[in-house]
């Protein structure tokens, strides 16, 4: 890889594990990486430390075999199907029966 830029998404403390989990990405050059992390460590433990050891590990894991990650490169990212919304009544005539079940 070349230059990267590193980004840490919500952390959070998993009670029944005991520990720490993010997903971290990396944008890079040739688009964005995302690897799942995780740290073992009590409640108490500061979230910046947390926070480090987690980025440390993702970073670590990046090219190991079995590594829970995602990869959009950028030619992927430009060539994704724009959603446009569709007018409610349009919806609701699809829909039929099921429109009963909506709140007017």
């Amino acid at each position: 890889m070349t230059e990267s830029q590193t980004q840490i998404g919500d952390m959070r403390y998993n009670a029944a594990e005991q520990r720490f989990e993010a997903l971290v990405t990396f944008h890079t050059d040739a688009g964005r990486v995302r690897v799942a992390s995780s740290f073992d460590a009590p409640v108490t433990t500061q979230p910046d430390a947390a926070e480090r050891v987690l980025l440390a590990r993702a970073l670590a894991a990046l090219d190991q075999p079995g590594t829970l990650q995602s990869r959009m490169t950028m030619e992927n990212s430009s060539q994704r199907d724009v959603m446009r919304p569709r007018a409610m009544g349009d919806e609701r005539r699809k829909s039929g029966w099921l429109s009963w079940f909506r709140a007017a």
